[in-house]
């Protein structure tokens, strides 16, 4: 049960007084997110616990952005098609958005309410529970918000945290100082499905009683079939010769040490030049990043000038076009479909890297650097099978692209995806125990 001792009770008092007076820099923030990013600014009062009541007894679940938004999409749809009512929170903009994209007709039928996450005050907390009312949440990935937590024990709703993961970086710094309060805030789960049985036991470590072992669900994500005709379309007009290298989920702190990686493969490869694709990771970072390529001598056509809302072209690639710039959100299928080999970025500056499962998925070469304790799951099993490749530096990337050669045989990656496959059904097994009637698991 948390909180459960004086000090951790203590420690959200200070906690809630810290957010207090933090709020005039967090609405102050939202605004500043919102001159890049105009969804920040809007249904403000939904930050705040409010928004339209929705009929009770739904299913909370809680992406914080594009990555967990799109995770939660397979058990989402199932939950959905067992006559579930779904109420998705998110805190970026982004998540928004692929949420408002991937479910547009269940949230026009009112099967899938969208609302913004309370800021973490209590009062906005409990007033979002009783307006809304859910039968229990599910938060998605590792988040801990006490608070959250909190109030949700006390207002009696269960929470469960699915597709869960505890990375090593933050297993250490919950170990210590204020993490700890983080740590014990764990036990206010009711259940804790996680990706792998290295996360669950560090669950276990921190107090947790009700820990399962159920996968990633990533692995059962939908791949939009018109990204992939869109990229076959575009293939046909690539010299079939030219290497197809993407470079995905950068950061601008990685842009110095990546450019001149593709600059040197694109002077000195012997043959076609290679075909670069470069998607940031943030829309905050595309203008910068854009403006870095064209300055390092980049000619690249450019996703949002060049091709329209279907991905088609709007006029052919030039000759001398070096590759492309994906300045978009929720199309990272289309770049991957056409690339062979796959770096994924925010791996050479220590954020532990992110999705290596959907280049995978299109049997990608799959690239990282040193960084990967986000993923550490399916990382390491990645490594150990031969499906991922991790470098030590951008000159080891360069190196390795030099003696790249296009893998034929992809039997490896499907036996991958495969065996790791089935996290949907295993969740919607152990929900069916105590929060879903047990006639619509078995009716699937």
């Amino acid at each position: 049960m948390f909180p459960n001792r004086l000090s951790d009770r203590l420690v959200l008092c200070l906690w809630s007084i810290l957010w207090h007076l933090a709020l005039p820099l967090i609405i102050l923030y939202l605004w500043y997110r919102s001159r890049s990013e105009p969804l920040y600014i809007t249904n403000l009062r939904e930050r705040f616990g409010g928004g339209s009541p929705i009929p009770p007894d739904t299913i909370w679940v809680h992406a914080v952005s594009l990555g967990e938004t799109r995770a939660a999409d397979p058990l989402i749809r199932s939950l959905i098609d067992r006559g579930e009512t779904i109420l998705l929170t998110t805190i970026t903009a982004a998540g928004r958005a692929e949420a408002s994209k991937l479910f547009a007709d269940d949230i026009a039928a009112k099967r899938l309410y969208l609302r913004w996450t309370p800021i973490e005050l209590p009062w906005a907390l409990r007033r979002f529970i009783c307006n809304h009312k859910p039968r229990f949440g599910m938060i998605m990935e590792i988040e801990l918000w006490p608070q959250m937590i909190a109030q949700a024990k006390r207002l009696g709703v269960p929470l469960i945290m699915a597709q869960a993961q505890y990375p090593d970086k933050s297993f250490a710094r919950d170990q210590k100082g204020f993490g700890r309060i983080r740590a014990r805030s764990i036990q206010g789960f009711d259940l804790i499905l996680a990706k792998s049985q290295r996360h669950a036991e560090r669950f276990r470590h921190f107090g947790a009683k009700n820990v399962r072992v159920t996968g990633e669900l990533r692995f059962e994500q939908t791949i939009p079939q018109t990204q992939l005709d869109a990229a076959g379309a575009l293939l046909e007009t690539i010299d079939p010769k030219r290497l197809r290298i993407c470079l995905a989920s950068t950061a601008p702190d990685e842009d110095p040490m990546l450019i001149p990686v593709i600059q040197e493969l694109l002077k000195h490869t012997i043959g076609p030049k290679p075909f670069i694709i470069y998607v940031p990771r943030h829309p905050k970072n595309f203008e910068e990043t854009k403006q870095k390529l064209r300055n390092a001598g980049l000619n690249m056509a450019v996703r949002s000038r060049d091709f329209a809302a279907d991905l088609s072209m709007l006029t052919p690639l030039p000759a001398d076009c070096d590759g492309l710039f994906g300045d978009s959100l929720g199309e990272i299928n289309f770049y991957y479909a056409l690339a062979q080999s796959v770096f994924v970025g925010d791996s050479f500056n220590g954020e532990g890297s992110h999705n290596i499962i959907e280049p995978l998925r299109l049997l990608n070469s799959v690239v990282v650097g040193p960084s990967i304790w986000g993923i550490e799951y399916p990382g390491l099993e990645a490594i150990e099978d031969g499906v991922l490749i991790k470098l030590a530096t951008p000159d080891d990337l360069l190196t390795h692209w030099r003696n790249f050669t296009p893998n034929v045989n992809n039997d490896q990656i499907s036996n991958f995806i495969h065996n790791h496959g089935g996290a949907t059904t295993r969740i919607l097994k152990e929900l069916s125990e105590h929060y879903l009637p047990s006639t619509q698991f078995q009716s699937h």
